[in-house]
């Protein structure tokens, strides 16, 4: 059986000769350089593979199917087509089979011809990229001199003409062709820029640009901060807040808790070490006061957790300081080691003598084996000496 299918994946219907009165062509284009353009414009031709079950979603839920290609030379690079226009031209089945499959990426910058077959959906075959030499000879004029190469990359990312003109309308004049590319991938188009400038963001670099749209700093999301009392931000620490999760939503929750009027830092420093509302309920539920950011930082740091300070006043230490706390995580002074001391006849150790005892050795089995030495009541500093100075504390307790 075979099959043709035609496929556009521009806003257009077909690639279009440029009117010199507007956009990219708005240059007049020398003889000599048009000649240059035209030697650059050179076709490309490679295979590719694809399969109609490799598809991914975009944003706007819209599913796509990925064609991994090569060139010629062995070098490796991939597209994507909509799944909706492969279905519009008849390819509804992932299990396609056929031996004759034709379909045109049409596109500003050239035209990518695909023909090959498809078994049980998935298909191999040949391309030819045709770059579109008035493109070439419009983007020599414009002062972006590019290569058969470039023609092809901005074919694969849809870098069309009306996309460039729309970006240069908005202040962004002259940019290399790889910052073109950066800003398609990325969904960086004048709309976008637009809003970023009425929300308060004018002029920002390509690599600002990019940054805020991989990270998900969007218009909405800024003006949603400042409401939340925060204007004024950098780009950096736009994206710090959203890479680790200090949202808007996060500033209320931890202003319902009573933190309010945080800086950048500390409500980034409270979402990496998981100091949640939940968290400060939970401490201030067990009865620890003056909780402060440093202090809940660090008690998430060294695994200060709910349990271990119930267990904790299960034991009788109702009321450590979170100094005491984290002194006691740090050294491994934990409930079982606690209650092992106190069947070995050391109940009620002070905290700071349980880190000691922790530090130099002084555990359940240390002091069985001092009782079975005939030292029945050492006090705890004498266990701490004996436990570092061994038998020459034995010979001076024995004169």
């Amino acid at each position: 059986m075979k099959l043709s299918l035609a496929i556009l994946l521009v806003t257009t219907s077909a690639v279009v000769p440029y009117d010199d009165r507007e956009g990219l062509a708005s240059r007049h284009v020398p003889a000599a350089s048009a000649a240059q353009s035209t030697a650059a414009a050179a076709p490309i031709a490679g295979t590719w593979h694809a399969r109609l079950s490799d598809t991914w979603t975009r944003n706007d839920g819209e599913r796509w199917v990925s064609i991994q290609m090569q060139r010629d030379d062995d070098r490796n690079f991939g597209t994507s087509i909509r799944l909706s226009e492969l279905e519009a031209a008849g390819v509804r089945s992932g299990l396609l089979s056929s031996g004759d499959v034709r379909f045109t990426l049409a596109r500003d910058a050239g035209n990518i011809d695909f023909q090959g077959s498809f078994e049980a959906g998935r298909g191999s075959g040949t391309f030819r990229f045709v770059p579109n030499a008035a493109f070439v000879a419009a983007m020599q004029a414009s002062n972006r001199p590019i290569s058969s190469e470039d023609a092809l990359r901005l074919a694969l990312h849809d870098v069309s003409k009306a996309f460039i003109t729309a970006i240069e309308a908005q202040g962004y004049k002259n940019l290399e062709t790889a910052d073109l590319v950066r800003m398609r991938i990325h969904g960086v188009d004048a709309d976008y820029i637009a809003a970023l400038r009425k929300a308060g963001y004018d002029k920002l670099s390509v690599e600002d640009l990019v940054r805020t749209r991989i990270h998900g700093v969007t218009p909405s999301y800024i003006v949603e901060l400042r409401n939340a009392g925060y204007s004024g931000l950098s780009i950096e620490e736009l994206v710090r807040t959203n890479i680790h999760g200090a949202t808007p939503a996060f500033v209320r929750e931890m202003k319902g808790a009573g933190f309010d009027r945080l800086s950048v830092d500390e409500l980034v420093k409270m979402r990496i070490h998981g100091v949640t509302p939940a968290f400060i309920r939970e401490m201030r539920d067990l009865g620890l006061k003056d909780l402060r950011i440093d202090g809940l930082v660090r008690m998430r740091i060294h695994g200060v957790s709910y349990a271990f300070v119930k267990d904790l006043r299960t034991l009788g230490y109702a009321d450590p300081g979170i100094d005491d706390l984290v002194r006691m995580r740090i050294h491994g002074v934990t409930p079982e080691f606690i209650r092992e001391l106190k069947e070995a006849g050391y109940g009620s150790v002070p905290t700071d003598r349980l880190v000691q005892f922790r530090i130099h050795g002084v555990d359940a089995a240390l002091i069985r084996e001092v009782q079975k030495m005939g030292l029945k009541d050492m006090t705890a500093e004498e266990l701490v000496e004996f436990s570092i100075h061994g038998k020459r504390w034995l010979r001076r307790a024995q004169r």
